[in-house]
C-alpha cells in the first residue's frame, strides 16, 4: 500500500518513513503544503499522515485538496495542536483520526489499521475472496485453509488487489504502490508481470484456482465470488 507523510521535522519524518516501510508501505515524503499538494494531485494514496503546522501554512488546507481529488485515502492528523477544539476541527474537516504529538508508534500502528479497516470496509483483520483468505497483519495467506508461501512482494500484490476487490487495478498503479514512482516504468511493469506469473504458478502447482483475472491491456482484478 502507498502512504504520504507530510511532516517538516526531519527526525520524525524519517522515523515515520522507516516505520511505514516496516509495515509494508511504499512511502512518499513532503515537508510543506506545496510539495504535499503536488503529490496529492498527481498520485493516489491509501494513507495520509498529516502534520498541521507546516512552514508555508496550515496542513488542514490539504484536506480540501484531498477531497477535490475524490481519492479513497485514509487520513490521520499528527499534530502538536492537541486541544479539544483542534481535534474536533480536524475531524470535521475530513480527517479519519487525530493523534496529538508526542505519540507512540505502537498506538499509531493500531490507529492506521483501524482507519484502513473502516476506509476499505473490512470488518475483521483479513480479506476473504472466494476460497482465498489474506490476513492483513501477519502476511499469512490461506486457500481452502491451506497455507501458501509467498515472497513479501507477492504478498503485497495480492493484498493490494484484494483490498481493491471487484476493481480493475492498472499495472502502473500496482507498480507504484509496490515500488513507488521513482523506478523506470518499463522495469516496474516487467516486474509486475513477472511477479503475477510467479503467483499464478504457485496456485497452479497446488491445483488451486487462480484468483487473479487479467484485464487485457489494462491490468488485473480480483472478483468477490
Amino acid at each position: 500500500m502507498r502512504a504520504l507523510v507530510v511532516e517538516d521535522e526531519p527526525l520524525l519524518r524519517e522515523s515515520l518513513d522507516d516505520h511505514l516501510f516496516q509495515q509494508g508501505f511504499t512511502t512518499d515524503l513532503a515537508i510543506d503544503k506545496r510539495e504535499a499538494e503536488e503529490l496529492l494531485i498527481s498520485q493516489e494514496y491509501d494513507l495520509l499522515l498529516l502534520d498541521l503546522s507546516l512552514p508555508d501554512g496550515d496542513g488542514l488546507d490539504l484536506l480540501n485538496t484531498l477531497k477535490a481529488t475524490d481519492a479513497n485515502t485514509a487520513t490521520i492528523i499528527l499534530s502538536a495542536r492537541g486541544e479539544l477544539e483542534d481535534r474536533i476541527l480536524g475531524l470535521e474537516r475530513g480527517s479519519d483520526d487525530y493523534l496529538p504529538k508526542p505519540f507512540s508508534m505502537l498506538e499509531l500502528t493500531a490507529r492506521i489499521h483501524a482507519v484502513l479497516r473502516r476506509r476499505f470496509k473490512i470488518q475483521d483483520n483479513y480479506v476473504k475472496i472466494g476460497e482465498l483468505t489474506i490476513y492483513l497483519d501477519t502476511n499469512t495467506i490461506l486457500y481452502k485453509d491451506n497455507n501458501l508461501e509467498f515472497t513479501d512482494t507477492e504478498y503485497r500484490i495480492l493484498r493490494y488487489l484484494a483490498l481493491n476487490k471487484n476493481k480493475t487495478v492498472t499495472r502502473i498503479t500496482l507498480s507504484e504502490h509496490i515500488w513507488g514512482d521513482k523506478v523506470d516504468d518499463r522495469f516496474s511493469l516487467d516486474f509486475v508481470n513477472s511477479h503475477i506469473k510467479n503467483i499464478r504458478r504457485k496456485f497452479s502447482s497446488r491445483n488451486f484456482t487462480d484468483p487473479i483475472k487479467t484485464v487485457y491491456g489494462i491490468g488485473y482484478r480480483m472478483e468477490d465470488v
